[in-house]
């Protein structure tokens, strides 16, 4: 008797022997598979390394941010202090002012205005610009 093909799946043929076992042939399959696997690995490395360049871009982004906002802050509570200790020296040097005449006494009312106008001009002294 002659054998004869039972079932055909693309890939696989499944062959009946008379008088004899059944006989599975494979072909292709694990050509297949290797081929799938190899292409889910490229699509694997592929997104791994766009995830690691986004992350090291998106940290360098907010790196530089953080830099150019802490500079900023920074430079801002440098002219607060300075600014600061130029109207402490201001009211210091008006309560060590010793008038040479009553002509020469600031009054309680202009004391403020003083002190604003020697911390101006004390400000266009240090900042020439």
């Amino acid at each position: 008797m002659k054998s004869h093909a039972v079932a055909r799946v693309p890939g696989v043929e499944i062959v009946r022997h008379p008088e004899g076992p059944l006989e599975i042939k494979l072909s292709g399959l694990v050509e297949a598979a290797e081929r799938r696997v190899r292409r889910w690995r490229a699509a694997a490395l592929v997104l791994f390394v766009g995830v690691v360049v986004g992350v090291s871009v998106v940290v360098t982004v907010l790196a530089l941010r953080w830099d150019y906002q802490h500079r900023r802050t920074l430079r801002l509570l440098q002219a607060d202090l300075e600014v600061s200790q130029v109207r402490a020296r201001c009211w210091e040097a008006l309560a060590r002012y010793a008038p040479q005449s009553p002509q020469d006494v600031v009054p309680d009312a202009r004391r403020s205005e003083w002190v604003r106008q020697c911390v101006a001009s004390e400000l266009a002294r240090l900042n020439p610009k």
